[in-house]
C-alpha cells in the first residue's frame, strides 16, 4: 500500500488522537468537560478522515473518482452529525434539544457510503449512466429517512419518549450497518487482491461501527454511558481505519468486469430493490394499524408520513422510469439507423461486385480484341507493300489501318481507365451520423 506523503502525516495524527483517547478514558471520572472532550474527538478523527480520502480526487481514474467524492461526502455529513451531538450535549444545560438531527444525519451518512459502494468502482464499466444512478441514491435515502421518520421520529415530534426513540434508532442504524457488512463481505469473496483487501478494511471498519453503535446503545439503556469512555472507542477506531483505507487509494485501479452485461444486471435488480423499497411503506402501515398501545395520534403521524413518502418515492421511480424509456427510444432510434446502414453497405458491396465483374469482363474482351485487331494491322501493311496493288485497294489498306488504330486507341484507353479507378471499396459508403 503506498500511502501520500500528507496521507501518512493524517493517518500518524489520528493515531496519537486515538491514543489521548485511551489514556484519558482509563483515568478520567464523568463530568460535563469529559463530555465535551468525548465529542469533541470523532469530529476531530472525522476531518483528517476527510483530508486523507480528499487526496484521492486528484488523479482518480474513471469511476474511482467519483467513488471517493460519494465516499468522502459521508464522512462529511457524518462530521455533521458528531458536530451536531457536541453542540447538543452542550445545549443540554440550559435546554432540551432533539437528537433528530444528528441521528438522520448519521443513517444518511451511511446511504453515501452504500451509494458509494454501489457504484462499483473496482469495474472499468461502472458508473456510464450517472442520471439513473443520483435517481438510485435518492430513492434510497427516502426510502432510509422514511424509516427513520415512521419508527423513531413520533417519539419525538408527536410525543417525547427516550424510552421508544432509542431502541428504534438503534435497531434501524444496526440493520443499516449489517447491509453494509453484508455487501462489502459479497464484495470481498468476489475480489482479488487489491480490491478484496481494501473491501475487508471497509468490512472491519463497519463491523466496529455497529459493535460501537450497539455498545452504545446498551450502555444509555443501563444508564452506564458517558461521552469520553470506552463506549466511544470502536468507533473512534473505526474513524481511524477510515484513515488508513484512504491511504490505498492511489495503488487501486479499476479493471474490466469478467462478467458479461453486469451493469444491465445491476441496473435490473436497483430497480427491483427500488420497488420492494415502494411496496414496503404501506405493508410496514398496515402492521402498524394492528399495534398494540400506539397513541392515536402516533398513528395518524405515521399514516401521513407513509403517504408523502409513497408520493415522493413514485415521483422519483416515475422520473427514473421516464428516463429509462428515453434512453431505450434512444437505443431503437440507433438500432434503426444501424439497420439502414447496413442495408446501405449491402447495396454498395453487390454495387462493387457487380463493378468488379464488369471490370473483369471489359478486361478480358480488351485482350481479346488488342489480338484481333494486331493481326488486321499487320495484314494490312502488307496489302500496302505489294507493288501491284491498284491506288484504289492501296488506299482501302489505309483506311484499315486509320480504323485499327481508333480500335487500338480505344482498346489501350478501356485498359488505362481499369487501372487508374479500380473497384471502390465497400467500407467508403456515406453514413448516416448517430443521432
Amino acid at each position: 500500500m503506498k500511502f501520500l506523503p500528507r496521507q501518512r502525516v493524517y493517518f500518524a495524527i489520528a493515531s496519537v488522537v486515538f491514543l489521548v483517547h485511551l489514556v484519558v478514558a482509563a483515568i478520567a471520572k464523568p463530568s460535563f468537560h469529559l463530555t465535551m472532550y468525548g465529542d469533541a474527538m470523532p469530529c476531530v478523527l472525522l476531518f483528517f478522515a476527510i483530508l486523507a480520502a480528499r487526496e484521492n480526487l486528484r488523479g482518480a481514474p474513471g469511476i474511482l473518482s467519483l467513488f471517493w467524492k460519494i465516499f468522502t461526502g459521508g464522512l462529511v455529513i457524518m462530521l455533521l452529525s458528531e458536530t451536531y451531538w457536541f453542540y447538543y450535549d452542550w445545549r443540554r444545560l440550559t435546554s432540551t434539544p432533539s437528537p433528530v438531527v444528528g441521528d438522520s444525519l448519521f443513517l444518511l451518512a451511511h446511504v453515501f457510503f452504500l451509494s458509494a459502494f454501489a457504484l462499483r468502482p473496482h469495474s472499468a464499466s461502472a458508473g456510464r449512466d450517472l442520471r439513473t444512478r443520483s435517481l438510485d441514491f435518492a430513492l434510497l435515502s427516502l426510502w432510509w429517512l422514511s424509516l427513520y421518520g415512521y419508527f423513531s421520529l413520533p417519539w419525538q415530534f408527536v410525543h417525547q419518549n427516550f424510552s421508544f426513540y432509542n431502541p428504534s434508532y438503534y435497531l434501524l442504524a444496526l440493520i443499516q450497518h449489517l447491509v453494509i457488512i453484508v455487501a462489502l463481505a459479497i464484495l470481498s469473496v468476489r475480489k482479488a487482491s487489491p480490491w478484496r483487501r481494501f473491501y475487508l478494511q471497509l468490512l472491519v471498519a463497519f463491523v466496529l461501527i455497529a459493535a460501537g453503535n450497539l455498545l452504545l446503545s446498551v450502555g444509555i439503556a443501563q444508564r452506564t454511558y458517558f461521552a469520553g469512555s470506552y463506549y466511544d472507542t470502536p468507533f473512534l477506531l473505526a474513524i481511524c481505519v477510515f484513515t488508513f483505507i484512504a491511504g490505498s487509494g492511489p495503488s487501486l485501479q479499476p479493471h474490466e468486469d469478467s462478467t458479461p452485461n453486469r451493469e444491465l444486471m445491476q441496473s435490473v435488480w436497483t430497480a427491483r430493490f427500488a420497488m420492494l423499497g415502494i411496496l414496503s411503506l404501506p405493508f410496514i402501515a398496515l402492521l402498524g394499524l394492528y399495534e398494540v398501545k400506539i397513541p392515536p395520534d402516533i398513528a395518524a403521524f405515521r399514516l401521513r408520513l407513509v403517504f408523502a413518502a409513497m408520493l415522493l418515492l413514485g415521483a422519483l421511480a416515475y422520473w427514473k422510469l421516464s428516463l429509462l424509456a428515453r434512453e431505450l427510444s434512444h437505443l431503437v432510434r440507433l438500432t434503426r439507423d444501424s439497420i439502414e446502414n447496413l442495408k446501405a453497405v449491402q447495396q454498395q458491396v453487390n454495387h462493387s461486385e457487380k463493378l468488379i465483374a464488369l471490370g473483369r469482363l471489359a478486361a478480358g474482351a480488351a485482350h481479346e480484341i488488342s489480338n484481333p485487331l494486331t493481326a488486321i494491322f499487320g495484314y494490312s501493311e502488307l496489302l500496302t507493300d505489294i507493288p501491284s496493288l491498284s491506288p484504289e485497294d492501296r488506299a482501302s489498306a489505309q483506311l484499315i489501318q486509320q480504323q485499327v488504330h481508333r480500335a487500338q486507341a480505344a482498346v489501350i484507353s478501356l485498359r488505362n481507365t481499369l487501372r487508374q479507378n479500380p473497384s471502390p471499396s465497400p467500407l467508403l459508403i456515406d453514413k448516416k451520423p448517430a443521432s
